[in-house]
């Protein structure tokens, strides 16, 4: 299957987030930027795994624009991509584990803990977030003049993560379910107060890992969310919404456990991290020749195409040495804990197949 690259300057998530950050009044030295025609008020609507693949399924007729995502294709990069304007290669936060030089090891971004720890933000009150990844620089912390809110569920909210990207608009709301996110979506709406919405819906992400992108619960999650929005845009015109996604899922084929292969793990110097469908490694040898014949399927990168990969480079030695990106459906896993479902998903994604890396764009009441 082929791989698409990254378009750092095409119309592409970091091209949006450059968009929505000049549209906000904060300038960012972007590489480019998307032009879009929306009104004085904005409704920013991230639905986390609705990639062109489900989006297509769902028989919901919205004129799209079929837009790419950035690589890895995970939440926690592209969240940090959307609200910072700055390519993954700038700030850092790569992947679901990545690497950080002050911590000297692997982190869980989105939960900002260690991969073996399950409570969340316990390296907070050690080493702040911002220490960590110095180069996450969300842009809401410099808009003046327009009043912004986040609505998110409830667990998330100002976590180190959150309040590093988006949870700098100042105010947020929280909801518990489906039907209490539109809810309460629509009562802010009703204020008429806000001229920046940020609305975050995890629903088709979760179903997808759990059950795959193309059965029933993720059609239908997915059916019913733009059903939703549809409804709430058509009762406030005074909004034009955006409505993207952070990245697609395929249908897992095979889980390959990088935890059984020693020959691998003897090579490295700390254990395989990213996404399951783009896996990082460090090391001192040169592990493509071991890989490519070990496991056919996989591109192997080397820093000398990171640039391609990441975009800007901010600083090349926090990096990996290796990037190996599946051409099949294939998820290839490190379980850091030794008890760990991740394992037994049916919907991966992380990498550069058209399943995962295309994305929709839609702008109502543009």
């Amino acid at each position: 299957m082929d791989l698409i690259l990254p378009d750092y300057y095409g119309e592409n998530i970091y091209t949006l987030s450059c968009f929505i950050a000049e549209y906000l009044g904060v300038q960012r030295q972007c590489l480019n930027k998307m032009n879009l025609n929306v009104n004085s008020k904005l409704v920013l609507a991230l639905f986390d795994g609705l990639g062109w693949n489900i989006f297509n399924r769902t028989g919901i007729n919205l004129q799209a624009t079929k837009i790419t995502s950035v690589f890895p294709s995970t939440t926690s990069t592209v969240l940090t991509t959307l609200f910072t304007a700055s390519t993954p290669g700038e700030h850092g936060v790569l992947g679901y584990n990545t690497f950080s030089k002050r911590l000297g090891g692997i982190v869980n971004t989105l939960r900002y803990t260690y991969p073996t720890v399950s409570d969340r933000d316990s390296i907070r009150d050690s080493v702040p977030f911002s220490s960590s990844f110095p180069y996450v620089k969300g842009y809401l912390k410099e808009v003046q003049g327009k009043k912004a809110i986040s609505l998110v569920p409830k667990g998330i909210e100002n976590t180190e993560f959150s309040n590093a990207t988006h949870g700098a608009s100042g105010e947020s709301k929280t909801y518990v379910n489906f039907w209490d996110a539109f809810y309460q979506l629509s009562q802010i709406l009703q204020q008429d107060a806000y001229d920046f919405i940020y609305f975050y819906v995890p629903d088709v992400d979760t179903l997808s890992h759990k059950y795959g992108p193309y059965t029933d619960p993720t059609i239908k999650s997915a059916r019913d969310i733009l059903i939703g929005i549809l409804e709430i845009s058509e009762k406030h015109k005074k909004y034009s919404f955006i409505i993207t996604a952070d990245h697609g899922h395929v249908p897992v084929s095979e889980t390959i456990l990088f935890n059984n292969d020693q020959d691998l793990l003897n090579m490295l110097d700390v254990p395989p991290y990213g996404d399951s469908r783009a896996i990082f490694l460090r090391t001192r040898y040169d592990v493509s020749i071991y890989l490519s014949r070990k496991y056919g399927s996989l591109k192997i990168f080397g820093k000398s195409d990171l640039e391609r990969l990441l975009g800007k480079i901010k600083d090349i030695s926090a990096f990996p040495d290796y990037i190996a990106v599946p051409t099949d459906y294939r998820a290839f896993i490190f379980n850091f804990k030794e008890k760990d479902d991740y394992d037994k998903l049916k919907g991966h994604h992380g990498g550069l197949l058209q399943e995962e890396f295309e994305i929709p764009l839609v702008i109502l009441n543009g």
